[in-house]
C-alpha cells in the first residue's frame, strides 16, 4: 500500500520486531512500498542486535512477544538512545487494545501506539511525523549501508 504517488519513507532505515510471520510481512511490504528500508526481526534479542549495529529511524515493535516483550526491548532502546543522545522513534503495534495498554505503551518510551489490525496509511504517516530529519542527520554519520 502506498501513499498516492508519494514515498514519504524515502531513505529511513526502519527496524520492525514482530513475531507473527504474517504481520512482520505486511508492515514491511506497507514501509517498503512507501521508500523505507527495512529489516524485520522476529524478537527482541535479534532486533537489540541488529539496533546495535546500525541505529534506524524508527523502530515498529509489536508488545506481546514470546521471551521478552515490547516493553523490556523499549526500555533497552531509550537506554542506548540516552548513551548516544539520539532519540529514536518508536511504534507499539499491538494486539492489546485497552486504554490502559495504551497509556503503558506511551509511558513505557514508545512513542505512538497502534491497535491492530493496523491502519498502513496511519502507521506510515506516523513514521513520517515522528523520524524527523533532525533524528536523521544525526544518524548519518553511523548510517549502514
Amino acid at each position: 500500500m502506498r501513499l498516492a504517488g508519494k514515498r514519504p519513507l524515502e531513505g529511513m532505515f526502519i527496524l520492525v520486531v514482530e513475531d507473527d510471520s504474517d504481520a512482520r510481512e505486511m508492515i514491511k511490504f506497507v514501509l517498503e512500498g512507501n521508500g523505507a528500508n527495512v529489516l524485520v526481526t522476529d524478537s527482541m534479542r535479534a532486533a537489540l542486535e541488529e539496533y546495535e549495529k546500525c541505529r534506524p529511524d524508527a523502530l515498529i515493535s509489536d508488545i506481546g512477544m514470546p521471551e521478552y516483550n515490547g516493553y523490556a526491548l523499549i526500555a533497552k532502546v531509550r537506554k542506548l538512545d540516552r548513551q548516544t543522545e539520539v532519540h529514536t522513534a518508536a511504534i507499539a503495534i499491538t494486539g492489546f487494545v485497552t486504554s490502559t495498554d495504551r497509556d503503558t505503551a506511551l509511558l513505557s518510551g514508545f512513542d505512538a501506539y497502534m491497535a491492530k489490525p493496523f491502519n498502513p496509511e496511519r502507521l506510515v504517516k506516523s513514521i513520517a511525523l515522528l523520524a524527523t530529519a533532525r533524528s536523521r542527520a544525526a544518524r548519518n554519520s553511523s548510517r549502514c549501508a
